[in-house]
């Protein structure tokens, strides 16, 4: 499940153009990471993107007996629903109720309940989709029980719920959230799990792949700009509905820096958008109210348009870090980030591990390294090659780098000068984008750099 905003989705999300439906989606300048789709509507036209099945219990939160449309919701009836409406990799929720009048106790009760029928269900009906349970509780601490418990049975997909009601308790939210989400990632640290997208070959030598933690979680309902930055710096997926409220109300969106602003469609300017100029093109104006659905419906699209356009500004690029091995080595064959033993190199290598990022080392011998890789001892610097040799390098450097990195991937160099100097423009002219943080620092005040960086880091997370 990738992190990031997943859009409600509703019945009728398409204009008509023409006599033909135009999917919202079709509209968008840029894409959703996947979708939320609840139980309790039946949608004409669905994404072919990744979903997130809800239960549908917003709708049935004032039912002490959760029902939709007549039937009773457990584990057996969504599980059948979720076969009719899912496809392989989809998530599907686990019938949850919230926490909400007087019979508190039951309905904890029921979702500890469904939460053991449904992912026993969901192993042998539907193995190829991915349940989530929602963690429910009137306290930090009962919810923190609940995330072990669901862990316990299984659970590598978790929701929090029951936080819409105080969305405006921002501070309060954010340390139920930032806590739930340190226990389950330390609960479940020694279950990490290798990524396999990852793993290709450079210059002779595999490639490590990433290292992922197993577990998800995801937050329902809080999709505020304020929330969504948290979130994505957090590494969470989220949903939410208000571009749809708004849109409904007669409310348009404009963006400010990083802050979505409601102006009545009366008060609205001509927008130029791409969502705008596409609905343009079709003789739809997203500022006329009362005028039809299929107007409305395109200022739901401006809506969401902006949603996920100042989203991404909170995403942080993806990053390759490349560190210079350099300096002593052992005497006998090692892993790569154990045969460099430096200080300089081993605190390059603390910084690295810390960033959740893919990170390779730049050899004089082996061009590429893999971390992990096991190499014997050697005795080659740059400095000992020529400047016919030091392009030659340079050229299979960049060549095994950009095997293995998209565009979007920004390289960072924690090297000397002769590493990266004839490497950083191939990258550049391939698109790529390269950072050199230590640049021009001295080995004492690169190091004093580096630690700064490890106090900054273990700063972060004691405030977490």
């Amino acid at each position: 499940m990738k992190l990031g905003f997943y859009p409600v989705l509703g019945k009728s999300d398409f204009v008509r153009s023409k006599g033909k439906k135009i999917p919202i989606w079709q509209l968008l300048e840029y894409q959703p990471v996947g979708w939320l789709y609840s139980l309790a509507i039946k949608a004409e036209i669905v994404p072919d993107s990744p979903i997130v099945h809800d239960c549908g219990s917003f709708n049935y939160r004032d039912q002490d007996i959760p029902t939709l449309n007549g039937k009773y919701v457990d584990a057996y009836w969504s599980i059948h629903r979720y076969r009719e409406r899912s496809k392989v990799g989809d998530i599907i929720v686990c019938p949850d109720h919230l926490l909400v009048g007087e019979n508190i106790r039951e309905r904890q009760e029921y979702n500890l309940k469904q939460a053991e029928t449904f992912i026993q269900l969901a192993k042998s009906y539907l193995p190829n989709r991915i349940p989530l349970a929602v963690i429910h509780g009137q306290s930090l601490s009962e919810r923190l029980e609940v995330a072990k418990y669901l862990l316990g049975l299984g659970y590598r997909h978790l929701g929090i719920g029951g936080l819409v009601s105080q969305a405006r308790e921002y501070s309060i939210n954010l340390h139920i959230i930032k806590t739930i989400t340190q226990v389950v990632r330390s609960l479940i640290d020694s279950e990490r799990v290798l990524s396999k997208a990852d793993a290709m070959p450079v210059a002779g030598v595999a490639i490590a792949p990433l290292h992922e933690p197993n577990a998800h979680l995801h937050v329902f309902g809080l999709c505020s700009p304020q929330y969504a930055k948290a979130f994505i710096q957090m590494g969470l997926s989220f949903d939410g509905s208000t571009f749809i409220r708004e849109g409904l109300g007669g409310g348009m969106f404009v963006s400010h820096e990083e802050k979505l602003i409601r102006i009545p469609t009366h008060c609205a300017p001509k927008c130029n958008c791409h969502v705008c100029r596409v609905l343009n093109r079709h003789r739809i104006d997203p500022r006329l109210t009362n005028k039809g659905r299929t107007h409305t419906m395109g200022r739901i699209a401006h809506n969401l348009n902006l949603v996920i356009s100042t989203y991404r500004k909170f995403t942080p690029k993806k990053k390759i870090y490349l560190v210079a091995g350099c300096g002593k080595q052992l005497s006998y064959p090692a892993a790569a980030k154990d045969l460099y033993y430096s200080q300089h190199f081993q605190a390059c290598r603390r910084y690295v591990e810390g960033q959740n990022s893919r990170w390779y080392i730049l050899s004089p011998l082996h061009q590429v390294i893999n971390p992990e890789a096991i190499i014997k001892p050697y005795d080659k610097s740059p400095y000992s090659l020529s400047h016919k040799e030091r392009i030659l390098w340079a050229q299979q450097v960049a060549e095994s780098l950009i095997q293995v990195a998209s565009p979007e991937i920004e390289f960072v160099f924690l090297t000397g000068k002769l590493y990266r100097q004839e490497v950083t423009p191939i990258l550049k002219a391939k698109g790529y984008e390269t950072k050199v943080p230590m640049q021009h620092l001295a080995i004492g005040q690169q190091l004093a750099w580096i630690k700064k960086e490890l106090e900054q880091e273990k700063q972060l997370v004691l405030d977490i």
